[in-house]
């Protein structure tokens, strides 16, 4: 499940997972569960973290720092996988979260950041 975005200062349009930030005091897996739950209005279980690393990169001219946690997961409602488009909100941003083949990315038919979460799919 990923969603689109666009850099508003090269135009490039890009991917990413849906995720987001782990709060002061909260572990990762706790964060995943919350951002599903905020985001999207879903519920997420047997979480298994995949793997750990750093990117850092530019967005929209400004140099930017994350550190990943990749986890793999289920939906508790397994009708989520039969949808085409799941409308999320992020603060005040709509999105729509998406299901694109994982072989559009490994064959580069699309761009996905991380680059490095190519290598685990």
């Amino acid at each position: 499940m990923v969603y689109e975005r666009q850099d508003d200062i090269t135009g490039e349009k890009f991917y990413r997972l849906v995720g987001g930030c782990i709060e002061f005091g909260e572990s990762s897996n706790t964060a995943l569960k919350r951002e599903f739950e905020e985001e999207l209005s879903l519920n997420i279980k047997n979480t298994k973290l995949i793997s750990i690393f750093e990117s850092i990169f530019t967005f929209n001219s400004k140099e930017m720092h994350e550190i990943v946690f990749l986890y793999e997961s289920k939906f508790a409602d397994s009708s989520i996988y039969n949808k085409d488009i799941i409308n999320g909100l992020e603060g005040d941003r709509a999105f729509n979260a998406i299901w694109i083949l994982v072989d559009d990315f490994l064959k580069k038919k699309y761009k996905i950041y991380p680059e490095e979460i190519v290598d685990y799919l």
